[in-house]
């Protein structure tokens, strides 16, 4: 839970919970939780302990005053908020200096004031002190190249804590520290007229006093990039307090050298997770202030403040209520032990997740096959949180990466352009989509939207589309099966015809598209040629070229070829489309499925010989332009497909009139038509001025 419970959250909750019947105690005891959620990554938090990465103590730290716990870095989410630059007079009127600041409210923890060395009008004050207006206190003046002499008046508080350049400064010059804030964030000074208000009221506040004083010159609006809680969107203070670590700052080096040893898809997902983790100023604090966690399972000397574990076979324990694994501090014999009351990031829970699938902490044969897991698939926005968490919890225990290959998606975006979020109202509920259209329709938006790693957008049309060619598919099926008196031969014949080679080399050259896809990653990729292949090859042109040699009275191993080719297109189709369609794939198979496996699923994958059959490829295309060539000759004289027509008249190359010649039949028959003439181009004819399919054809009706 990210909100602390404080009493009054607790009783609101409880009366909320009695009111839907629902007993609170479960919620509100810890000790209900199941044990094992938690023991593995206690085991690892001791591992971590004792080899030396874990450290505790009293270090600045992204704080949340609403939820009122630590954040990591990775948590702080910034964004444009509108703020006020107010300039206020330090020290006297005479010899005092004017500051640009937004924070007013801080100036009971101003400490220092940095200028730039070559700014020359702070030349003659560096290293003095100037008095902070309203509380007093002496600011000592330091020079930094960091300070933007064109930012304000050139001169910047330094205060303990307003961002992260005030803490490397204070630890830089060794600057006192002031703590200003509370935990829930409010002033914690000593001035009544100011003590334990809000940040806003003191802000206000403070800013009348120094009008009243005349310390206030002038304000001005300014836009500024603010750290924000990414749960509460609360803005981020950073306070000291004691919290636990995990050393991730050393260990920049070795994580860019294995974020180079792993495979990225898409390659530049990579630079993401390197960019991050060189950007890190602070170790990855590990410590939360919360109810609902993993406990942290160590103990204190109440005297000497050493930190006692526990054997890792009492594990699970909860020191804010089990006893310490000590009657007395083995360092200096103090019997008053207290309990850790914190407990771990979530993170911390989930980064073991790999070596976990993988049996740890059992070190068998077995987790030496599966530790590092072959692929590591995710999402691009928490490339910086669970990959880079993954890798450094996994660099830390086993000296390895803890995946591969890294599979990174984009994010979906609304039809609003912006990031599908629950805040912006533009998202769509999953079931809505799966309800209205189908699973696997919805399944083909997602592996069809974009190229793996990019942003897809969500648009309802492109569900419909994938919704038409399950359609398609389920219609093509059933023709299948309606010209099938009994089972489909399984069984290549020998006697195939051109249009039936063309199928099967098509559907060798189609399989190996696929499988290059699926292998690089590219599930759209994939898709598209899957659904091109179904609705064009397959349903208009074989389909259409081969109707009438299903029609009764036909010879039987024309029949017999016809169905072994269908049969064989409808159930590589299935199995091809199976891993993103898997129910449509399914029900398909059944209807032709011997019975041997049990499932789509289960079969091999289709196999596909190295080299095609080029020339039935190059042929069998050329034949069906010339159908769809005639078709559209048919449709432009006012004539249906189906209508009949007494002759053709095709004029074509001389390379081309035996091919033709050979598939009349098949010509004739898909265009209904009663006889074909073929007439031979001109050899002398110009190239360029040559019909652009190789031939001319007339329709004689």
């Amino acid at each position: 839970m990210c909100r602390k419970l404080t009493s009054e959250y607790i009783a609101k909750m409880k009366q909320s919970m009695n009111l839907l019947g629902i007993s609170s105690d479960w919620a509100l005891e810890y000790k209900t939780m199941d044990p094992s959620y938690y023991k593995l990554t206690q085991l690892s938090f001791l591992e971590l302990y004792k080899s030396g990465h874990l450290y505790r103590g009293e270090h600045p730290v992204n704080w949340c005053p609403r939820d009122e716990t630590a954040i990591a870095e990775a948590e702080v989410v910034y964004q444009e908020r509108k703020g006020t630059l107010h300039y206020m007079r330090f020290g006297d009127l005479k010899e005092g200096i004017e500051i640009a600041s937004t924070r007013p409210e801080l100036l009971a923890a101003c400490v220092g004031i940095a200028v730039h060395p070559k700014d020359e009008k702070y030349k003659a004050i560096i290293r003095k002190t100037i008095s902070v207006p309203i509380f007093g206190q002496q600011a000592r003046v330091i020079s930094d190249d960091e300070v933007d002499p064109r930012y304000g008046t050139g001169a910047v508080m330094i205060c303990t804590f307003g961002d992260k350049t005030d803490v490397r400064w204070q630890k830089k010059y060794h600057l006192p520290v002031i703590k200003a804030l509370t935990e829930n964030g409010r002033l914690s000074v000593d001035d009544l007229r100011f003590k334990g208000l809000k940040a806003e009221e003191a802000r206000k506040k403070i800013l009348a006093e120094l009008q009243a004083q005349g310390l206030l010159s002038k304000t001005e609006p300014i836009t500024q990039n603010i750290g924000t809680c990414w749960r509460c969107q609360t803005p981020v203070e950073i306070i000291a307090r004691p919290q636990w670590f995990m050393k991730t700052r050393e260990m920049t080096q070795k994580v860019v050298e294995w974020a180079g040893k792993v495979s990225w898809i898409p390659p530049f997902a990579k630079q993401r997770l390197i960019d991050w983790a060189e950007s890190l100023d602070w170790d990855w604090v590990i410590s939360r202030q919360r109810i609902f966690a993993t406990p942290i399972p160590v103990w204190y000397c109440t005297k000497c403040e050493s930190t006692i574990i526990p054997d890792e076979k009492s594990l699970p324990v909860d020191p804010r209520k089990d006893k310490p694994p000590e009657e007395k501090c083995p360092k200096c014999g103090n019997r008053e032990l207290r309990g850790e009351t914190d407990v771990l990031d979530t993170w911390m829970d989930s980064s073991i997740t790999a070596a976990v699938h993988a049996g740890w902490p059992n070190k068998s044969d077995l987790f030496n096959r599966l530790f590092p897991a072959d692929l590591q698939p995710n999402g691009l926005d928490i490339v910086r949180t669970w990959d880079y968490y993954l890798l450094v919890r996994s660099l830390a225990l086993f000296g390895i990466a803890p995946y591969k290959t890294l599979l990174i998606n984009g994010m979906v975006k609304g039809t609003d352009g912006r990031m599908m979020h629950k805040s912006y109202g533009n998202y769509v509920v999953a079931d809505e989509a799966i309800k209205k259209v189908g699973a696997d329709a919805f399944r083909q938006w997602a592996a069809a939207g974009g190229s793996t790693g990019y942003d897809i957008p969500f648009r309802w049309n492109e569900l419909e589309h994938g919704k038409k060619f399950l359609t398609k598919l389920w219609n093509v099926t059933r023709f299948v099966l309606a010209n099938a008196a009994e089972p489909l031969p399984p069984k290549k014949p020998s006697n195939l015809s051109l249009i039936d080679r063309w199928l099967l080399a098509s559907l060798q050259k189609l399989t190996h598209e696929v499988s290059e896809a699926f292998d690089a990653f590219q599930f759209n990729t994939a898709l598209e040629a899957i659904r091109n292949f179904t609705w064009h090859a397959f349903a208009d042109d074989y389909l259409e070229a081969v109707k009438h040699r299903l029609q009764p009275g036909r010879e039987l191993s024309d029949l017999k070829a016809t169905q072994y080719c269908l049969r064989e297109a409808v159930m590589t189709v299935c199995k091809l489309l199976a891993p993103i369609c898997p129910h449509i794939s399914e029900t398909v198979y059944h209807q032709f499925s011997s019975g041997a496996t049990k499932s789509v699923h289960l079969e091999s994958w289709p196999e596909h010989e190295k080299s095609f059959d080029d020339a039935s490829i190059r042929n069998g295309k050329l034949l069906l332009d010339l159908i769809a060539h005639a078709r559209r000759e048919k449709s432009s004289k006012g004539l249906s497909l189906g209508s009949p027509i007494k002759r053709i008249v095709v004029s074509t190359e001389a390379e081309h009139l035996h091919l033709l010649k050979e598939n009349e039949e098949t010509i004739l028959r898909t265009l209904k038509a009663d006889t074909m003439d073929l007439e031979r181009l001109p050899s002398d004819s110009n190239p360029r001025k040559k019909p652009a399919p190789g031939f001319k054809v007339e329709i004689v009706a």
